[in-house]
Order: C-alpha cells, then structure tokens, then sequence
C-alpha cells in the first residue's frame, strides 16, 4: 500500500467514526427531548397509547425523567441502559425496564 493510499484510508476511517459518532449523538439528543419535553403531538400519541423505547441512554437522564415525568411512565421503555460506575468504567444493561 503506498503512503498516500494509507492517508486516504486513514482519512476515510476518521470521517466514517465521527460520522457515526454524530449519528450516535444526535439520536441520544433527540431520545432525549423526546423524554423530557415532548411536543404536543408526541404527548397527544402517548395518550393514544403509543409507547416509546429509549435506546442507551445514561442512567442519571432515565432516573431524571423517570422522577419528574411519573404521569407518563406507562408510556416508556427503557433498553440498554448505559451505566457510569465510579471508576469510569460503562456498562449496559441488556434488560428491558
């Protein structure tokens, strides 16, 4: 491999990770929002009894929402769960709450 089609795959590399970890962002944004301030037609489809599930988000955003929310808990799901334990270390929870 020449040293110019090295740095052209470096390159790729790069654009494609922070692609995706834009991506990965974005939606934890939007699921976010989604959790804490709905929109009016969001709220009026939960009452319908749409439920949404909530994919890795961080345990202090579920627990949050989960206290300041409680009306709207029927409504929720909560999957791969990201857990911070105090050394750093992440961990998800493969179970459904």
């Amino acid at each position: 491999m020449s040293a110019h089609d090295f740095k052209k795959s470096i390159v790729t590399t790069l654009v494609a990770g922070l692609s995706l970890l834009n991506h990965v962002t974005v939606a934890a944004d939007w699921q976010e929002r989604r959790l804490m301030q709905p929109s009016l037609a969001e709220l009026a489809s939960e009452n319908a009894g749409r439920v949404v599930i909530y994919d890795g988000l961080e345990t202090a955003i579920v627990d949050t929402a989960l206290d300041s929310n409680f009306d709207r808990i029927e409504h929720m799901m909560f999957v791969r769960t990201r857990h911070t334990e105090p050394n750093g270390d992440v961990w998800e929870d493969d179970d459904c709450d």
